[in-house]
């Protein structure tokens, strides 16, 4: 019987409960919208004259946010911020958005006044029209911030157009973005207008991670890891090692309370850096990843015997202080670092270490021990030579799929040998048979001999008593 069995039942039952927590935590885990791609690189006037789109090989790409440049950021802020001024009487709009969907809208003046440098991007204007504007509330008179593009001038400028014209589909002839300021000129739908946007970070990202030297470990229960076996096909006892390769979920939970407490961070998904990857976490804080380990075993073995063996994992939580650095990730790989935090708290379950338990030999894998003559040991010690020229070695790289584990055991042999009588058994009868035979022979001449020779002694003593 195995060591463990008293506890099987209630590692099995606890281990799938953890397993259907995860599940339901990773099924929570924030996805990114392949749909809305955000580009950095500016469009110029040569590429829009040839109406050439930079992502047209990316097809899932339908809405196409591009970011402001250093010199577009520059003359926004000269244009709206300076020469217009914070007290002007219009109010012109800009629309956020976030993970490709609108959820709200500002004035330019939270753009002047910011202290947290957003994010901004254009949009084509015929991309609002026909994504964003049946969203959009048709009685609104307000305007929107755009830039129109004159290639045939070879001019950019800021404009603003009525909300009206989005939701209400305007055409050409009576569509009119009008130039800022001095509101002297305006341009029309042939031009390029694309439409600004704040881009909202879909998360955070900590990277940089440096763990504190404090830890609190604490042991959990143990969880039956996979099953296999172990022969010593040798003729003399000798250490049998053997391997196993096992798989487990690895679980993080950051303890998102002590990176939330820095001011002025949303409270969004969080992603976590952690052994050259970057984990999701769930709005719970809680990840994982897949991990792959090997482990190493042995034990002293009989000759010719076979033992089975369990192996058993432990399982620790060890939880770590760390500092990172924040980093604002927008989608489509772009992110922006945002400050450092101190004093963050993360927890590890993992499997902490290993062993193996083995079941005591059965009783058909003993090899019983027979008591042969001098010559029959020479005769049986030649019949095994001859009969291993034959034999097979029996590979066992025996894989067990217990809860969808793996195990190989390597490094062993076996050799198949012929347990047959052979020839032995003949020898010693027919041995028998001819001593027997000999015997009987000479058994019955003596007997006939006496037979002849005793008249002849009744003779002698006849004429004795004359």
């Amino acid at each position: 019987m195995l060591r463990y069995d008293s506890l099987t039942v209630s590692v099995i039952l606890i281990l799938g409960i953890v397993c259907i927590r995860l599940e339901e935590a990773f099924g929570e885990i924030f996805e990114e919208n392949i749909k809305f791609c955000l580009r950095t690189e500016p469009r110029l006037l040569s590429d829009i004259e040839k109406h050439k789109n930079p992502l047209d090989d990316n097809a899932p790409c339908e809405i196409i946010a591009t970011t402001l440049t250093s010199l577009e950021k520059e003359s926004f802020r000269n244009t709206m911020c300076k020469d217009h001024g914070s007290t002007h009487k219009d109010a012109f709009y800009f629309l956020k958005m976030y993970n490709g969907n609108l959820i709200g809208r500002g004035q330019y003046h939270e753009i002047c006044h910011s202290k947290t440098n957003p994010l901004m991007a254009w949009i084509p204007y015929d991309m609002m029209q026909q994504y964003y504007a049946q969203y959009l509330d048709p009685k609104d008179r307000i305007n929107y911030m755009a830039k129109a593009t004159d290639v045939s001038r070879e001019k950019t400028e800021l404009c603003h157009f009525r909300h009206s014209d989005l939701v209400n589909h305007i055409s050409d002839n009576l569509f009119t973005c009008v130039v800022m300021i001095f509101e002297d000129n305006f341009y029309g739908l042939e031009s390029s207008i694309n439409v600004l946007v704040e881009i909202k970070p879909l998360m955070y990202e900590l990277r940089n991670i440096t763990y504190l030297p404090w830890v609190n470990s604490s042991l959990s229960y143990k969880t039956l890891l996979g099953k296999t076996a172990l022969k010593n096909p040798s003729r003399e006892q000798k250490q049998i090692y053997g391997s196993f390769n096992y798989e487990y979920v690895e679980k993080v939970v950051v303890n998102l309370s002590s990176v939330y407490k820095e001011e002025g961070l949303l409270r969004l998904p969080i992603l976590f850096e952690h052994k050259n990857a970057v984990l999701k976490l769930d709005d719970k804080g809680i990840g994982g990843m897949d991990v792959t380990e090997k482990a190493y075993f042995g034990r002293k073995m009989d000759p010719k015997t076979k033992v089975r063996v369990d192996l058993i994992g432990q399982w620790a939580e060890h939880q770590h202080i760390f500092n990172a650095d924040i980093y604002e990730y927008f989608g489509s790989g772009i992110k922006r670092f945002h400050d450092e935090m101190k004093n963050g708290n993360v927890s590890f379950m993992r499997i902490d270490s290993t062993e193996p338990v083995y079941e005591m030999p059965e009783p058909e894998d003993i090899v019983v021990a027979h008591l042969h003559s001098l010559n029959g040991k020479l005769f049986q010690r030649l019949t095994e030579e001859a009969n291993e020229t034959d034999t097979e070695a029996d590979d066992f790289g025996d894989v067990f799929e217990d809860d969808d584990e793996e195990m190989h055991v390597e490094g062993l042999r076996d050799d198949t040998d012929d347990d047959g009588w052979g020839l032995y058994p003949w020898f010693v009868l027919i041995l028998l048979a001819v001593g027997g035979i000999l015997l009987a022979a000479i058994y019955g001449t003596v007997q006939k001999y006496s037979d002849k020779r005793e008249p002849r002694k009744y003779k002698f003593t006849g004429v004795a008593t004359k």
